[in-house]
């Protein structure tokens, strides 16, 4: 595993994740594992703890020398951090009189180790490793092995919490370590279930940043075993405050928040205006022109000339936020019917400045992942066209302090972000409204992927399905 995944967890996180399970006392007898452990930073603390607890109850240091030997297991897949973390045991145990531990610590992948006994606790900080850093040869054998990852772009860790499920007793616990977006990613959906039924409760640090240097937001999560309850007792650490939540409203994505106002007074954004995702030429370098000057009935980058009626207007967030005008090379053309597509050889006699422009990136062009029946000179995806021919509303996916909203003409093309067009002639004044609310912002923070510690991530998916008061329509 690459190092820049090894990812070790701060004291007081510790601490909390082993409080949380009562990893505090009574604990000679009970088989404890740790998953990844890294460092240590961890696995110290349980084998302290062990010893502690087990002096307070009097077993003798030979007898705490045999329950260190059966009771504590762990793996550490990096040999310098394996043999680091056997050096800082033995240090540990030698200051309590106890020495030459036989340590179950395996140098190996968790998830090639397979263990004959069950556990009472299960404490881990897996690696947090993206389904694109992932060595192919790798997302083969977890979509294989493990439901979790057997559909969409999973995360690596998601194969290591359902191991660590399996490897419980009747009546374990699990503290675990994850970002708070598996709560939220659309590829979660699986994991979430399979810990659903008996997730007891979450420590949610939202914004909170816990790791130097790392933008991820982390969240601890406690699974009972031995419980079967239809709540989950939500934590937010920064705000210092616990609600419980429904299981019931825990569906696709789960929003902790203590009700959600769906009933027969609210309305679905989604029915009457339409929030959808921009269209994604797969090549912005080849459409996008940012270093353009005008020349008569051409636009000119590099000195190369471009048709002006082939181009328009393009808008991103970024782009408007910053007042920086940028266009798009628009290889389609609207009439009474809609959406229409030139042929290549319509487009090579109609527009050749562009197609030359074009054709400097011809093998670009042609390497894209694109639909199917896609001109080598069109978008890479289609989707999004046939609604851009009217005026809209533009956002961004990241939500930092406030919603920014951007109002375009019907001849604009968004490239970035998320438009909104109207349903059954609504106004999009009133969308627009609808969007600069208070409560959609706080809508927007609870539902939205935590990106850094100010800002969330959201999608089409997530205005379309905002609920308003039918007063606002």
């Amino acid at each position: 595993m690459n190092l820049k995944h090894q990812i070790f967890t701060p004291k007081k996180i510790v601490e909390k994740m082993l409080n949380s399970v009562n990893y505090c006392k009574n604990l000679y007898g009970k088989k404890i594992l740790e998953s990844s452990s890294g460092d240590g930073s961890i696995l110290l603390n349980i084998v302290e703890r062990y010893i502690i607890s087990s002096i307070k109850d009097n077993y003798s240091l030979d007898e705490i020398k045999v329950g260190l030997e059966q009771d504590i297991y762990a793996v550490e897949i990096d040999t310098f951090y394996y043999k680091e973390c056997i050096k800082k045991l033995n240090e540990l145990a030698h200051g309590y009189g106890i020495n030459k531990v036989q340590w179950n610590l395996f140098n190996c992948d968790r998830l090639d180790k397979k263990f004959k006994i069950k556990f009472d606790f299960i404490i881990g900080n897996p690696p947090y490793i993206k389904y694109h850093d992932i060595e192919k040869t790798n997302r083969g054998f977890l979509k294989s092995k493990y439901k979790s990852c057997s559909k969409g772009n999973f995360d690596y860790y998601y194969a290591f919490l359902e191991e660590d499920l399996d490897s419980l007793n009747e009546t374990g616990k699990i503290s675990y370590l994850v970002p708070s977006n598996m709560f939220k990613n659309v590829h979660g959906n699986i994991i979430r279930e399979l810990i659903k039924d008996k997730l007891i409760a979450v420590y949610d640090y939202t914004n909170e940043k816990i790791f130097q240097n790392i933008l991820t937001s982390s969240s601890i999560i406690i699974i009972d075993k031995s419980v079967c309850v239809n709540h989950i007792n939500y934590h937010d650490i920064k705000k210092k405050s616990t609600i419980i939540i429904s299981k019931n409203l825990l569906k696709e994505k789960w929003v902790f928040r203590s009700h959600i106002n769906h009933n027969e007074n609210t309305l679905r954004f989604g029915n009457y205006f339409e929030a959808s995702m921009p269209v994604a030429t797969l090549l912005n370098e080849a459409f996008i022109l940012r270093d353009f000057e005008e020349s008569g009935d051409y636009y000119k980058v590099n000195q190369k000339k471009i048709e002006k009626c082939l181009v328009r207007d393009a808008a991103s967030p970024k782009n408007m936020y910053l007042q920086r005008k940028e266009k798009i090379i628009f290889p389609y053309f609207y009439n009474s019917q809609g959406l229409n597509r030139y042929t290549p050889t319509e487009f090579a006699n109609l527009f050749p400045s562009a197609s030359e422009y074009l054709q400097m990136f011809s093998h670009k062009l042609s390497s894209r992942n694109s639909s199917s029946n896609v001109f080598w000179f069109e978008y890479g995806r289609t989707q999004a066209l046939k609604h851009l021919n009217q005026p809209k509303l533009l956002i961004s996916t990241i939500i930092t302090k406030k919603v920014k909203i951007y109002e375009l003409n019907q001849n604009t093309i968004p490239y970035s972000g998320i438009y909104i067009v109207p349903k059954q002639n609504m106004s999009l004044a009133i969308a627009k409204d609808i969007l600069q609310t208070k409560e959609f912002f706080e809508y927007v923070t609870s539902v939205g992927t935590n990106v850094n510690s100010s800002s969330v991530r959201i999608t089409a998916k997530d205005i379309n399905n905002y609920f308003i008061n039918e007063n606002l329509i």
